[in-house]
């Protein structure tokens, strides 16, 4: 039998609480029917032993890696430089190939520099003088921690080092895809738009309707409209919120709004009967949460040039979701979901969830479009073959 190339693939994994963590899982075990595949981890036990047990792992700052080793490595980079610091400075130093989940790396890079005690320098010989003195400006007339200046991310996005690098660079929409040939650093034959691997698991456990419903006391006879991953202000939950208490005074149809994930901006709303929040869910619960569910609302703005794994989700499963336009939503035709606008969106968010309510019919059309979608566009053996094909592409 021929022997596999070696691959090494850097990520986050779980126990990590991370979407990241979650898509890695489905895509080694995609992989390894071609690859013979060593996970690089940061220093801690996976959770996932069936994997820990397939694979050879090796541990940041604990075990022995050569590099040159390998035929091939990926790099999975996301926004966060406490999963990613790692991975962001072997991709720097042993180029590979890149799955950017984040076009917006702000935090990465802000943290990464931090903890080196170098940040201000590497804005400078990253971003010129002119974002440099912005920054420092910024930072003088308020005082703080670079990390927690959020109303900066969208402008900064910090990844001029990581296109200019020698690394392959594959994403998961066009919009990403041509912000990166936009920066004026891409070039088209080192980039790549492939999809995300469909990320419901076939093996996947579904909890039982009547276990989650009492385990977070959710309403019986209430319909069900969701909301999925970390509660923040990006993902517009406020807006939601103020939506469906309104609207809860206003029909028939007993409705509740369950926020499934973890962050605390929107605790104010939570009642305990038309608005609620679960807090972390494992992968299990979340997935049985989105087959549950009899509408989902999933926003994000502004878009820091993510694709959304429960976005993903959602439609794998053929649930109707309602979005908005903008970043990689703005590709999802418009037949598989709701999209609103943003500037009259409490308006519309009233007028789709109302008319969603009173006609289930429409519902299960958009749904049905969602499935075929998913099917055409994301089969996961075509997946797999094209990320193959980008890293023996010289």
């Amino acid at each position: 039998m021929k022997k596999k190339p070696s691959l090494l693939y850097a990520s986050p994994m779980g126990p990590v609480k991370s979407g990241i963590s979650d898509y890695s899982e489905i895509l080694i075990t995609a992989l390894g029917k071609i690859f013979d595949i060593t996970i690089y981890s940061d220093n801690y036990e996976m959770s996932n032993k069936n994997l820990a047990q397939q694979c050879k792992v090796v541990k940041y700052g604990c075990d022995r890696l050569d590099f040159s080793e390998y035929d091939h490595i990926i790099y999975n980079i996301g926004n966060n430089p406490y999963y990613h610091g790692y991975i962001y400075e072997a991709c720097l130093q042993h180029p590979g190939m890149i799955i950017l989940h984040d076009l917006v790396i702000y935090y990465l890079f802000v943290g990464y520099y931090q903890s080196r005690g170098n940040l201000y320098a590497k804005i400078f010989q990253e971003e010129g003088i002119e974002n440099f003195i912005k920054i420092k400006r910024e930072i003088k007339e308020n005082p703080g921690n670079l990390l927690e200046k959020k109303n900066l991310a969208e402008h900064f996005p910090f990844n001029n080092e990581l296109i200019r690098s020698k690394n392959k660079i594959m994403v998961h929409s066009w919009y990403s895809f041509n912000k990166l040939l936009q920066s004026g650093f891409g070039r088209k034959d080192n980039i790549a738009k492939i999809n995300m691997i469909p990320q419901v698991d076939k093996g996947s456990r579904i909890v039982s309707r009547c276990q989650l419903i009492k385990k977070y006391h959710i309403p019986e006879d209430a319909m069900i409209i969701s909301s999925f991953g970390y509660i923040a202000p990006t993902k517009m939950n406020h807006a939601i919120c103020d939506v469906i208490k309104k609207l809860s005074t206003q029909t028939k149809q007993k409705i509740c709004y369950v926020m499934v994930g973890e962050g605390d901006y929107a605790n104010s709303y939570v009642d305990g009967k038309v608005i609620l929040k679960t807090g972390y869910v494992d992968l299990d619960e979340f997935n049985s949460f989105i087959e549950y569910s009899d509408l989902i609302i999933n926003l994000r703005n502004p878009s820091m040039g993510e694709t959304s794994g429960a976005m993903l989700r959602i439609l794998q499963k053929g649930k109707a979701c309602i979005i908005n336009e903008g970043g990689w939503f703005s590709e999802i035709p418009e037949d598989c979901v709701i999209k609103v606008c943003l500037e009259r969106l409490n308006v519309e968010l009233a007028d789709r969830i109302l008319f969603f309510i009173e006609n289930p019919q429409e519902r299960n059309r958009i749904e049905e479009h969602a499935k075929k979608y998913i099917t055409q566009e994301y089969d996961s053996e075509n997946i797999v073959n094209q990320i193959k094909e980008f890293l023996l592409q010289s």
